[in-house]
């Protein structure tokens, strides 16, 4: 958002569609509580979220199942993933919020 400090902030933090994607073990994965669930529909509402139908669908996928992943769940596929594939990848593919 135009609005915020840093406008050009990018996630590169584990989405919805990545717990399929990376193949996040079950037991990796988090039950979104009632409070994350009502603070991913307040996001979508959001304007700079609200224009971007990915990342719309991205959270209603999270909300449908009620899981999110924490970043450490990668390390499931060992300690390099992260710094071997699943940053170089988002990074190369532009894959982020």
């Amino acid at each position: 958002s135009p609005f915020l400090a840093t406008p050009d902030l990018r996630l590169l933090g584990v989405l919805g569609r990545d717990l399929d994607r990376y193949n996040i073990p079950k037991e990796c994965r988090l039950r979104m509580t009632p409070e994350d669930i009502k603070r991913a529909k307040a996001v979508m509402n959001e304007p700079f979220v609200a224009q971007n139908p990915k990342w719309v669908a991205d959270i209603r996928l999270m909300v449908k199942r009620k899981e999110k992943a924490e970043i450490q769940a990668l390390s499931s596929h060992g300690f390099e993933f992260l710094t071997e594939t699943y940053l170089p990848t988002k990074l190369e593919t532009g894959d982020w919020i």
